[in-house]
């Protein structure tokens, strides 16, 4: 299985993270990664994900919301754009957003996608600009979050 993550201090808590990430009609004034993001982050809801990892054309992903806690986890499910029709033996994958508190009153944002079933084994390296993706994704919500005054996303 092929796992890809990037983890990012943020000095804001917990909290003021989740609700900048789950802000989806903010996402294109702070991010470049994550285009767009349309849907709610309500378990069983589907969202809409449009994706550029940089220097690639962006691609759409439907995707299922798998869990939404508030202030811990975000998570969907992964799809092959245009093959989500795929059963879950040939490929199956979770992205995942886990916010950690620190002593200082800060966050640890893990965010990751783990690659499961016949086809991740077949390629090793995943969505090709997804580490940089995830590493810039991450870097622009930590701006986000530390620049915005308590209350706002």
């Amino acid at each position: 299985m092929r796992t890809i993550e990037a983890v990012t201090a943020i000095a804001a808590t917990p909290r003021k993270v989740w609700d900048v990430l789950t802000d989806f009609p903010k996402y294109p004034l702070w991010t470049t990664y994550i285009q767009r993001l349309e849907g709610r982050p309500v378990v069983g809801s589907r969202l809409k994900v449009v994706l550029g990892p940089p220097g690639r054309r962006p691609y759409v992903v439907h995707a299922p919301v798998l869990e939404a806690t508030p202030g811990a986890r975000l998570a969907w499910a992964a799809v092959i754009p245009g093959a989500g029709w795929l059963p879950r033996a040939i490929y199956t994958g979770v992205h995942e957003f886990v916010l950690s508190a620190v002593a200082d009153g800060g966050t640890r944002l893990t965010h990751r996608e783990h690659f499961g079933g016949l086809l991740a084994r077949l390629v090793k390296e995943g969505p090709r600009g997804a580490d940089e993706g995830f590493t810039a994704f991450n870097q622009a919500l930590k701006a986000r979050a530390e620049s915005l005054p308590t209350g706002r996303r």
